[in-house]
C-alpha cells in the first residue's frame, strides 16, 4: 500500500513538472491555470513535519515565484551569452548592455547622428517587470501615452521602445529612422528597438514570445504558439487564447507591438517606471539631412565603424573604447577627419559635430546653430531671438569641441 501512495505522489510531481513545460506559452498571472492567492511557502526557523513536506511536494506550480521565474528565463536561454536573469517573489529582472548580435544602424534614411554604444542595464540599472502580471482597472494606450522609455524588453536583452517617438506624432519606421532590423541609437547612443524584433524567432522558433511587455504580459510574433495566425486581437494587439492567457502579438503595421498596457504598469513622468537609465557617453548629436547609414563594422580589438552617404560621397564615425575608461572618436565629415576624447562622466547635453555637412553638402543658408555652451562656436544665449550670420562661413567647422583639458 505505502508503495502505491509513493508511485501516486511521484506520478503526481511529474505531471505538474510536464505541465509547467507543456504550456510554457500560457503567461498569464491573475485567473485561468494561476491562483494569486496561493503564495509561495515562507523559509520558516522551524521544520516542517512530515505531513507538511508532502503537502509543500505537492505544490508544483507555476503559481510559485520559483517555478515562475525559472519559466520566465527559459525564454531568454537563447541570449545567455549577452543576458543575465534573475527574479525575487515580486519582479523578474533582465541585466544586459543592450547590445544585440546583429548588425545595427544599417538602413536608416533620417540619421541624427547617433551610434550605438553599451549600457550599464545590471544591478539595480536592471530591466524588470512583474513576475505575476495584473489586469490594470484602467488600461493605458501608447498611443497617447509612455513616449519616453520603454514599454518592453526582447528575450535578447534590447528595449522595445514605443513606435511613435517622444513627439507624439511621428511613427519612428515610417520617418526612415528605423534600420534593417527595427532599431537605432538613441540620443544617449542607446540602442533599442521601435517595431517588433521578428528576426529573434531564428532563434527561438515560433512558438515562444519574442519579448516581454513591461506589465509582465509576453509578445508573440505574428501567428500563435501553435502556428494559427492571431485573430481578434484588441486595441493593444493583444487577446486571450483558448486556456484564458492574454499575451501580446507583433504586426507589421501600427502599433507593431504592444499598443499599450493591458496590465498594471506605473507611470510617471511620460514613462513606465521604475525602469533602467541609459548612460550617455558624449553631448547629443542632431539630425544631418539627407545621410544614409550604409555600413557598420567592430574589429577583433573593439573598435566600431559606422559609414554613411551624403549624396555619392561616403564618410563614417569610428569609436573606441581606451583603458582610463574615455571613448575616442574620429569623424570623417565633409569638413574634414578630427578627433575627439568623451569621458563618459562628463557628458553634456548640448549639440554634436556635423551639422553643418548636410549644409555644406547641399549649399544651404549659414545660418549658426544655437544652444550649446559659451565656450563653444556658434553660441547663442537662448534667451534672445534667433540672429542670421551673414559672413561667409569660416573654414573651420563650427561645431567643433574644443579638445578635453
Amino acid at each position: 500500500m505505502a508503495r502505491v501512495n509513493r508511485f501516486i505522489l511521484v506520478s503526481a510531481i511529474l505531471s505538474a513538472l510536464l505541465s509547467v513545460r507543456a504550456y510554457a506559452h500560457n503567461l498569464h498571472g491573475e485567473d485561468g491555470h494561476y491562483d494569486l492567492s496561493v503564495k509561495p511557502p515562507l523559509l520558516e526557523t522551524s521544520q516542517p513535519n512530515q505531513t507538511e513536506k508532502k503537502r509543500l511536494a505537492r505544490r508544483v506550480t507555476t503559481s510559485s515565484s520559483s517555478a515562475r521565474g525559472s519559466l520566465l528565463s527559459s525564454f531568454f536561454e537563447p541570449f545567455k551569452k549577452e543576458v543575465r536573469v534573475r527574479w525575487d517573489g515580486e519582479n523578474f529582472y533582465v541585466e544586459s548592455n543592450g547590445i544585440p548580435r546583429h548588425r545595427m544602424m544599417v538602413g536608416i534614411t533620417s540619421w541624427q547622428q547617433q551610434v550605438p554604444l553599451p549600457q550599464p542595464y545590471s544591478g539595480y540599472n536592471a530591466w524588470q517587470f512583474p513576475l505575476f502580471p495584473r489586469v490594470a482597472t484602467s488600461p493605458m494606450s501608447c498611443k497617447s501615452n509612455f513616449f519616453r522609455g520603454a514599454i518592453a524588453i526582447a528575450v535578447n536583452g534590447v528595449p522595445i521602445f514605443n513606435p511613435i517617438k517622444n513627439d507624439g506624432v511621428t511613427d519612428t519606421y515610417l520617418a526612415g529612422e528605423l534600420d534593417e532590423y527595427g532599431g537605432h541609437a538613441g540620443r544617449a547612443d542607446d540602442y533599442h528597438y521601435h517595431i517588433a524584433p521578428l528576426h529573434l524567432q531564428s532563434y527561438i522558433g515560433k512558438n515562444a514570445p519574442i519579448a516581454f511587455a513591461l506589465d509582465g504580459y509576453p509578445i508573440y510574433g505574428m501567428t500563435e504558439p501553435n502556428g494559427m495566425v492571431a485573430r481578434n486581437l484588441d486595441k493593444f494587439n493583444g487577446h486571450r487564447d483558448q486556456s484564458g492567457s492574454y499575451h501580446y502579438h507583433s504586426s507589421k503595421a501600427y502599433p507593431y507591438v504592444n499598443g499599450g498596457f493591458y496590465g498594471t504598469v506605473a507611470y510617471r513622468d511620460g514613462q513606465v517606471d521604475p525602469q533602467p537609465r541609459s548612460q550617455p557617453v558624449r553631448p547629443f548629436t542632431r539630425p544631418l539631412p539627407g545621410a544614409r547609414v550604409v555600413g557598420f563594422t567592430r574589429d577583433a580589438q573593439g573598435k566600431s565603424t559606422l559609414s554613411y552617404k551624403l549624396g555619392e560621397r561616403l564618410y563614417h564615425v569610428s569609436y573606441t573604447q581606451l583603458k582610463d575608461g574615455r571613448y575616442k572618436f574620429e569623424y570623417v565629415t565633409a569638413s574634414g577627419t578630427k578627433t575627439e576624447f568623451y569621458d563618459p562622466g562628463r557628458a553634456q547635453n548640448s549639440g554634436g559635430p556635423g551639422r553643418r555637412d548636410a549644409q555644406n553638402e547641399r549649399r544651404r543658408s549659414q545660418q549658426r546653430p544655437p544652444g550649446g555652451s559659451p565656450d563653444r562656436p556658434g553660441y547663442r544665449d537662448p534667451r534672445r531671438p534667433p540672429r542670421i550670420d551673414r559672413r561667409p562661413p569660416p573654414g573651420d567647422d563650427p561645431n567643433r569641441r574644443p579638445p578635453p583639458r
